[in-house]
């Protein structure tokens, strides 16, 4: 496990109220003092959902599970815990709908995920029976993410993850509404989505008998902001 690439989803709704301040902290406070004291924090890149809620989501790109449980990174976090309980440290974890995920990439197995210059990003988590998760990952790297890349024009990128469960902070550690598997799409546009070649690649009869038993637990489309 230490040699993948780790993902880290945070999603959440603000309140109105606070939302323009709290964009800001976040932006000018709360990434920087990831990606500049906090080693294995890769990349970090927010969202404003376009249709879906939670509004906000958040993508860290980590090196391996010692991005956080380093020194360095338990550190910074026994700082932010020390600040008082009307900081933005503090409130963040009670915000509406507040989830934090960890997630290990299963796909593709082989090289280095380039950030494109793209401003739309489509999220996809479900959950699989047991005894089909073999058939589900099958159809999913050999028909499905091919189909979306080499036929529908707007497909970017597509990289598919596992949730995991490491022993961190329980901060990081409640796992109780993840969805097992998580895919990521980076699109041209949210146009994509409603192209008749995009509809016509998602209902091959393999597509709509694996339909007829996964459970999506969400589908988020949403524009980069940060």
């Amino acid at each position: 496990m230490e040699d993948k690439k780790l993902l880290m989803m945070i999603r959440t709704d603000v309140p109105s109220e606070i939302e323009t301040e709290w964009n800001r902290w976040y932006d000018d406070k709360h990434i920087p003092a990831r990606l500049n004291h906090a080693p294995g924090f890769l990349t970090a890149r927010r969202f404003v959902a376009i249709d879906d809620a939670p509004k906000y989501l958040s993508l860290y790109d980590l090196a391996n599970i010692h991005a956080l449980t380093s020194k360095d990174y338990l550190k910074l976090r026994e700082r932010e815990a020390s600040l008082p309980l009307d900081s933005f440290e503090a409130i963040t974890p009670t915000l509406p709908n507040f989830s934090r995920r960890i997630f290990e990439k299963i796909y593709p197995e082989e090289g280095e995920y380039r950030i494109p210059n793209t401003k739309i990003i489509f999220v996809v988590g479900h959950d699989v029976p047991a005894a089909r998760e073999e058939e589900f990952n099958a159809w999913y790297n050999t028909e499905h993410i091919p189909a979306m890349l080499e036929r529908v024009p707007g497909f970017v990128t597509a990289r598919r993850f596992m949730t995991i469960k490491p022993q961190l902070p329980p901060r990081v550690s409640d796992w109780l509404s993840s969805p097992k598997y998580l895919t990521i799409y980076d699109l041209e546009s949210k146009e994509v989505l409603e192209s008749d070649i995009f509809l016509r690649e998602t209902n091959s009869p393999w597509s709509s008998w694996i339909r007829s038993w996964y459970t999506r637990r969400f589908r988020f489309l949403a524009q980069r902001i940060s």
